[in-house]
């Protein structure tokens, strides 16, 4: 734990970082005169025991600036380079449990803002005017947890970010060729939770709270992109996100809560890009329980007020602009999904309430925006959902000026679309 007495000038800035194991490599553009310049870069990590990072950052009185990170990965491995080839090769296993916690308390801040981060496996890789050979394998038999509390007087802006995520793989490339294959298992429970509780913010108030099994994103510009991966998680085992959010009186207020099994996604620019290929499909398997919860209570509101909940168990997204784009993909959902949003409160000054709560067993989007015409999309699918999904929604508003509210549930989604100009 970390106490800090100062002025009230001053800016209050803490972070706290937990790694169990890190590699990386970064090269250096080659001289003029080189023909040739590649990396060829093996990593091996193994994470046995627990991590765990911990801060507090508290104001006294009053800050200009308040600021409180804390950061808990198992193993973390990158490798990339300006200018050339690499050749990224990349194993880790994580045993243990990873957890990281986050309090922001005191008086007022005029800007606040805390940062939650827990990772399991955490791998990166890519490079600019050169290809990517990428692959990944992760394995996570640990929990993974990331929790953020904030108890304050007050703020004028205040945002917090808590994510919990027990696998990520991100390969990227720009001018030249990304080809990218990742393995990833997770075998453990994940968490993400936000606390607050305050008495208002002057201007905005946003808190994202996200809690996901295995995470694959890559991007890619003026390059071929090929990403292929499979993903599992464990039965048995929850993914869970939740926030829980009070304020005495709130302006423009976003509360915002995202539960998945598995993530790729996938975004282009001026290349081929496929995510899975035909007879190398994407393989997506969630059999963990989903859950995404999202509630907020404010006396009184101005603005807007928003409480959202989102949870999927599996997800696949792919889009590109101007170039062939190509989603093949299977996607089996066995563990249930379940979505909750609440908003409660009143508003005399005729804010907008929003309230939505989302569920889907198995997602597919791939998108093309076809500016030149001549670009084709293509794809193929394959969806199977045994768990249960359920949305709920709930908003008890005194007072307001409006109120939206959604709930949707859906076992399989799937879209191919190509826009033109």
């Amino acid at each position: 734990m970390v106490r800090q007495e100062e002025n009230p000038t001053t800016k209050l800035v803490r972070h706290a970082l937990a790694l169990g194991c890190f590699a990386g490599v970064a090269l250096v553009p080659p001289p003029a005169f080189a023909d040739d310049h590649s990396a060829s870069v093996q990593i091996d990590q193994v994470q046995l025991n627990d991590v765990w990072s911990n801060m507090t950052v508290e104001i006294p009185d009053t800050a200009w600036e308040a600021s409180s990170t804390s950061t808990a990965v198992g193993n973390a491995a990158a490798g990339l380079v300006m200018q050339g080839t690499i050749d990224l090769d990349m194993t880790q296993a994580l045993e243990g449990n990873v957890r990281a916690d986050n309090q922001l308390l005191g008086g007022t801040a005029g800007l606040a803002v805390a940062a939650t981060t827990a990772y399991g496996n955490s791998t990166t890789g890519g490079t600019w005017d050169g290809d990517n050979y990428y692959r990944a394998e992760q394995v996570a038999n640990g929990d993974v947890s990331a929790n953020t509390r904030v108890d304050m007087d007050r703020a004028n802006n205040i945002a917090t970010s808590t994510t919990g995520i027990a696998n990520v793989s991100v390969p990227t490339d720009e001018w030249g060729k990304n080809a990218a294959f990742q393995i990833q298992e997770s075998n453990g429970s994940v968490e993400a939770t936000t606390d607050v509780d305050m008495c208002c913010d002057g201007t905005s108030a946003s808190f994202g709270t996200t809690a996901g099994g295995n995470a694959m994103s890559s991007t890619g510009t003026t390059s071929t992109n090929i990403n292929g991966a499979v993903q599992t998680t464990a039965a048995g085992e929850t993914i869970s996100a939740s926030s829980d959010v009070y304020l005495g009186n709130g302006h423009n207020v976003l509360a915002a809560s995202t539960g998945f099994g598995n993530s790729a996604t996938m975004h282009n620019e001026w290349g081929y890009a496929s995510l899975g290929r035909d007879g190398s499909e994407l393989y997506q398997e969630s059999a963990s329980d989903v859950d995404s919860q999202s509630y907020v209570t404010l006396d009184e509101w101005s603005g807007y007020a928003t409480s959202s909940a989102y949870g999927v168990g599996n997800a696949a997204e792919v889009s590109n602009v101007g170039s062939d784009t190509g989603l093949y993909s299977i996607q089996n959902n066995y563990g249930s999904v379940y979505s909750e949003a609440s908003l409660n409160g009143t508003s005399s000054y005729d804010g907008d309430g929003i309230v939505t709560a989302t569920s889907i067993g198995n997602a597919a989007t791939a998108t093309l925006c076809n500016i030149c015409g001549d670009a084709t999309l293509h794809g193929q699918t394959q969806q199977y959902n045994a768990g249960s999904v359920i949305a709920r929604g709930s908003a008890a508003v005194g007072q307001s000026g409006s109120v939206f509210g959604s709930a949707t549930a859906v076992g399989n989604s799937a879209t191919y679309q190509s826009n033109g100009h």
